[in-house]
């Protein structure tokens, strides 16, 4: 089976048969074999001192662009997962149930403690407070 120019591309630097007898075959891929041989021999490029911060710089504000709308739709996500999994609002338990007569009690309240009043002032008569004069 004969090898594609894709597959030498994607193969290469390959020294298999194919391989081999493609790049003898075709001339395109033979070009691109002697291109890929060119670069290697070409020295390795350094960069300068500064070179990696100088582009830390230059794409800083890019990301920063990028990361702001991000980080604000990460945050709205939270919050829509954190309130659609909060617990229900609890019943407020049920308390014992309520009389009539506790009912009534307490809406006539200002009664009671009109007539605690009135027992205070009879218990003090009967007992012979100063605070009250004695009828003669």
């Amino acid at each position: 089976m004969s090898m594609t120019c894709t597959q030498f591309r994607e193969g290469h630097p390959s020294k298999d048969e194919a391989a081999r007898a493609h790049q003898a075959q075709c001339a395109e891929c033979g070009i691109f074999a002697r291109a890929w041989d060119l670069l290697g021999e070409y020295p390795p490029i350094e960069p300068s001192a500064g070179f990696f911060r100088s582009v830390r710089r230059k794409l800083s504000p890019a990301i920063l662009r990028f990361a702001a709308p991000l980080a604000a739709a990460a945050a709205a996500l939270l919050v829509a997962i954190l309130l659609s999994h909060a617990p229900a609002a609890k019943q407020p338990p049920s308390g014992p149930v309520v009389t009539d007569e506790e009912r009534e009690l307490v809406e006539n309240l200002d009664l009671i403690q009109n007539y605690e009043l009135l027992r205070t002032f009879e218990l003090m008569t009967e007992n012979g407070s100063p605070l009250v004069e004695e009828k003669k």
